[in-house]
């Protein structure tokens, strides 16, 4: 009898993992993009996005028992910090669709956590797929294409908000960021 167990090679275990790691994307970079950003959509497709995120990590998590025996305790454990933090992840993004009231200060603490917590999912769902022993990763596998456009839409998320910020500012009269008291550029041009 073979005691060493052979990496998992399960098609609906690997498409769930992938599943998981495309929906995460999907509800930062299409869901920011195209409901808190440009409000091209608008009636729930963030809240969709969410749902479609928590969708794959349930089927994912109904996947644990095909873990490798020895690494199904790990797998579990793995799951509920990935849950939590894709959770935790969900919560602040929809917070963000009122950001257009908060200060600078409080988006910009909101929206530099969420690269942080994006990071910390990818670095779950590389743990699964070692607990998985899965033969293909998810991210070294995706086209670079596909990385670089997600990893610059994240580059620049500080920066998309702030524009977008100082534009609501200026169609409410509030005023730009540059006309801030507070701003070293509004003291440079007194």
């Amino acid at each position: 009898m073979n005691t060493n167990q052979l990496p998992v090679d399960i098609p609906d275990v690997l498409g769930a993992i992938y599943g998981v790691a495309l929906s995460l994307d999907s509800f930062l970079v299409n869901g920011i993009q195209y409901e808190l950003l440009q409000r091209v959509a608008s009636n729930g497709f963030l809240q969709k996005t969410a749902s479609n995120l928590l969708r794959d990590l349930a089927s994912l998590e109904e996947h644990a028992p095909h873990a490798p025996l020895a690494s199904q305790p790990k797998v579990r454990e793995v799951l509920a910090a990935l849950r939590n933090k894709c959770q935790e992840l969900i919560e602040l993004v929809t917070g963000l669709s009122a950001f257009r009231t908060l200060s600078l200060e409080q988006l910009h603490a909101a929206v530099s956590q969420i690269p942080v917590l994006r990071e910390e999912c990818v670095q779950l769902i590389q743990e699964l797929e070692g607990g998985f022993r899965t033969k293909q990763p998810f991210y070294p596998s995706r086209p670079s294409h596909s990385t670089s456009t997600v990893n610059e839409f994240l580059t620049d998320l500080e920066r998309l908000f702030a524009e977008e910020w100082n534009a609501s500012g200026e169609q409410r009269g509030r005023g730009t960021l540059a006309n801030r008291e507070d701003d070293p550029r509004a003291q440079r041009a007194s």
